[in-house]
C-alpha cells in the first residue's frame, strides 16, 4: 500500500540519465551564455539572467553560485553562501533551440524532466562558480543533462487523485490538509449546497 501523499513528494536526485536518455556531461569553460549541442539538430544555451556586472567582477572566481549537490544533500541544508546580491536560488536556465526557433526553457532543478518540441530534456546535475558567470576559463564548473526524442508516451504513471467527497468520508486521522485548504473546501461545499437547494426548490 502506498503512502497517501507519496505522489506529492519530490523524487530522489538521479545518479544517471533515465532509460532511453542520452547523457551530455561537459565542463563549462567558455563562460555564460554557453551552447550545448543536443540531438535532432537542436542545441541548448545555458543562461543566467541576473542583471549584475560590478558584483560579479568583485566576486571570488571560485565562489559557488549554484550546485545540484545542495538539492541532494540531507536536510537541514547549510546556510546560503554569500553571493553577490543574489537571492537564495539563482535563475539558471537551459533554453532549447532548433536553429533560431526557441523550443522551450528548462529551469534547473535536480531530476526535472521537460518536453521542448521534439526533445525531452532532464536535468542531471550542475556546478556553477562565479568565474564562469564572469567569463571564459576553467573554474570547476560543469553541467550534466540528458535528452531523448519525444516520440514515445510517458513511462511513469501516478495514482489518480481522490475525489473530494470520498476524501471527506475518511477518518480525520487519515486526512492530511492545511487549515487554509480545509477552509477553502468548506467554502466550496457551502456554495454547492446552496446551488442544490435552489435546484430542489
Amino acid at each position: 500500500m502506498s503512502f497517501p501523499i507519496e505522489r506529492y513528494l519530490l523524487p530522489e536526485a538521479p545518479s544517471g540519465p533515465p532509460a532511453g536518455f542520452t547523457e551530455v556531461r561537459r565542463p563549462l569553460t567558455a563562460g555564460l551564455p554557453q551552447r550545448i549541442d543536443l540531438g535532432a539538430a537542436a542545441h541548448a544555451v545555458l543562461i543566467l539572467p541576473t542583471g549584475l556586472a560590478r558584483q560579479w567582477l568583485a566576486a571570488d572566481p571560485l565562489a559557488v553560485v549554484t550546485t545540484s549537490a545542495d538539492e541532494s544533500a540531507p536536510r537541514p541544508v547549510p546556510a546560503p553562501r554569500p553571493l553577490p546580491a543574489l537571492g537564495a536560488r539563482v535563475p539558471l536556465r537551459l533554453v532549447v533551440r532548433q536553429g533560431t526557433r526557441v523550443l522551450g526553457s528548462v529551469p534547473f532543478a535536480a531530476g526535472l524532466r521537460r518536453r521542448c518540441g521534439p526533445l525531452e530534456v532532464v536535468v542531471l546535475g550542475w556546478h556553477l562558480t562565479a568565474g564562469t558567470v564572469r567569463g571564459s576559463g576553467d573554474y570547476g564548473s560543469w553541467l550534466a543533462v540528458g535528452w531523448r526524442a519525444a516520440d514515445v508516451a510517458v513511462d511513469q504513471f501516478g495514482p489518480p487523485p481522490i475525489n473530494v467527497f470520498v476524501w471527506r468520508r475518511r477518518p480525520p486521522a487519515q486526512r492530511i490538509e492545511s487549515e487554509q485548504g480545509a477552509a477553502r473546501l468548506r467554502y466550496h461545499h457551502r456554495l454547492l449546497d446552496k446551488k442544490l437547494r435552489r435546484v430542489v426548490r
